[in-house]
């Protein structure tokens, strides 16, 4: 049956439809319009007879063809794509599909279609784009020839054997998946609805022939990288003539780590039944807040390598009970997640640790002295009483029995309703040991997972590029992101962002380069670069005033 070809298109999209929802992180590669793109797709097809009902599709004979295609975005969810195509046709000309007469033609067609980005419209994989969903509908032309001579097409229809120009329409879904920053392989389903006598037979209960297609290929961006970078920004001075030539820059290369670790952490707000300690996993909202867990657990598991060196929970309850029972449920929660841990990643128990804070006043006082708190009526005019209560010497218990008298408990019937629940928290920690990689599979992490590569590695990755090149901005920008405040990967992305002209990241970068010859040397060239400084230039020599 027809549905037997969806179930097996729906296969295929499914993991990478799963993958893509859940896939890492990867800002740089963020784009709201597809660039123009080029498609290669090949695969099989059923074509359909008028004689024959929708419950005989399984039986109907397998038929091959491909397709190449120009595509293109105008918008971030509305593009369009123009497809050329060869298609090999087979069919039968009885009622039963047990018989074995069949007859074969040839189509070329030429369709239009309009696009919907279905990933951004969901919002799936907004940060990665590894994994993008479209549907298609178009309108197209077929010219079909090649029909057999000597084989009968139609028993009870009239049919013909001359070449027909037929009109057409399609529809389908495309799921691709990036390979690379300038490949995709990418699957399709779509279903072909043509004028009649498209398969030489003219009549029948329908007026209209039709095909069910499934493809596989590649999707070849060209310049993918380019695309995605700003335009390089020159600011017009009219005090000096502006530097051109970007000299010689000299790159820092940071100290090659004897141990590679890192951290990932994360915050759990799991929900309990009254006065218990043990985690249902269905309950409520634990669910969603279990999946985060797991996520960041797995996060590593692309490498077999990759080990966790620890795990690190710190438990807090909310103060609306006495001390000592939420300083009992703020311990025993924490281990019961420490448990859950253990259990079902098979971590083991000597890798966590666990602590915790009876009732978390420390958050309470940040929404306290909020401007969100300002903007709450229940308890804005009373914010400076509740921080007085807060910031108080008194002990916890009494301090509670304090808030509860503010403006006649109007203010912390809020707090108790809104602010508690996201009191009751468990902060974790999760450390993993990482190994060295070389020079050819840091240029495959640098796109998918860059927080598995030091800072030494990135920069000898980006000495590998030529000065002034996409690529040595590209993994040099990347690395001051993923070590925002270190001086050396700030340097090194301001020396980029100067070799490709980018002068205003430029500056963004030299503000957290820390100080030194170096970089007041930088400041000097980028005000040189937009005419706000005087130079010269004498045998090859250049001399900033």
């Amino acid at each position: 049956m027809q549905n037997k070809m969806y179930a097996l298109c729906l296969a295929l999209f499914l993991p990478w439809t799963l993958y893509g929802a859940s896939e890492g992180k990867n800002p740089q590669l963020i784009s709201d319009k597809d660039p123009l793109n080029f498609q290669l797709y090949g695969g099989i097809n059923k074509s359909m007879n008028e004689q024959l009902p929708a419950s005989e599709f399984s039986s109907y004979p397998w038929a091959a063809g491909l397709f190449v295609g120009v595509a293109r975005e105008f918008q971030p969810l509305w593009g369009w794509r123009t497809t050329l195509g060869f298609d090999i046709n087979k069919s039968r000309n009885v009622e039963r599909c047990e018989a074995s007469d069949t007859w074969k033609w040839n189509d070329v067609e030429l369709f239009a279609d309009a696009t919907f980005d279905l990933t951004d419209a969901l919002g799936f994989c907004r940060q990665s784009q590894r994994f993008n969903c479209k549907l298609f509908a178009g309108v197209g032309a077929l010219w079909t020839w090649g029909l057999p001579q000597e084989v009968v097409l139609s028993y009870t229809n009239p049919y013909s054997r001359e070449s027909t120009l037929c009109g057409g329409i399609h529809a389908g879904i495309q799921a691709t998946y990036r390979l690379r920053p300038e490949l995709r392989m990418g699957c399709e389903l779509s279903q072909t609805v043509v004028t009649d006598r498209f398969n030489g037979v003219k009549g029948g209960e329908c007026g209209f022939d039709g095909r069910s297609n499934l493809s596989i290929g590649l999707t070849w961006i060209p310049n993918y990288r380019a695309k995605r970078q700003p335009a390089p920004v020159v600011v017009e001075s009219p005090l000096y003539p502006r530097l051109k030539e970007v000299p010689a820059l000299a790159y820092r290369l940071p100290e090659n780590p004897a141990e590679k670790m890192l951290a990932l952490s994360g915050r759990s707000y799991l929900d309990f039944p009254v006065d218990e300690t043990i985690i249902y996993p269905r309950y409520r909202n634990n669910p969603k807040e279990l999946e985060v867990i797991d996520q960041t657990l797995r996060k590593m598991e692309f490498d077999p390598k990759i080990r966790i060196a620890s795990i690190s929970l710190h438990g807090y309850a909310s103060p609306e009970s006495p001390y000592s029972h939420n300083t009992y449920l703020a311990d025993h929660r924490t281990k019961a997640l420490k448990q859950y841990i253990v259990e079902k990643y098979g971590v083991s128990d000597t890798l966590i640790s666990t602590r915790y804070t009876p009732e978390d006043w420390g958050n309470l006082r940040l929404f306290l002295a909020s401007e969100k708190a300002k903007e709450q009526k229940a308890v804005a005019a009373y914010l400076n009483e509740l921080l007085a209560v807060v910031d108080g010497d008194t002990p916890p218990d009494e301090k509670e029995l304090l808030l509860k008298r503010v403006g006649g408990g109007r203010p912390y019937a809020y707090l108790l309703k809104e602010i508690y629940p996201g009191l009751r928290h468990t902060d974790y920690v999760i450390t993993y040991k990482l190994h060295s990689y070389t020079l050819e599979e840091s240029r495959e992490l640098i796109y998918t997972h860059p927080e598995v590569l030091s800072l030494h590695e990135m920069v000898t990755l980006a000495n590998s590029y030529p000065e002034g090149s996409v690529q040595r901005y590209e993994i040099l920008t990347i690395a001051a992101r993923l070590y925002p405040e270190d001086p050396t990967a700030n340097y090194n992305a301001a020396c980029a962002s100067i070799a490709s002209k980018r002068l205003k990241d430029a500056r963004r970068y030299l503000r957290k380069a820390g100080l030194g010859d170096e970089v007041t040397y930088l400041e000097k060239l980028v005000d040189a670069m937009e005419g706000k400084r005087k130079w010269s230039l004498s045998d090859g020599h250049l001399t900033i005033e």
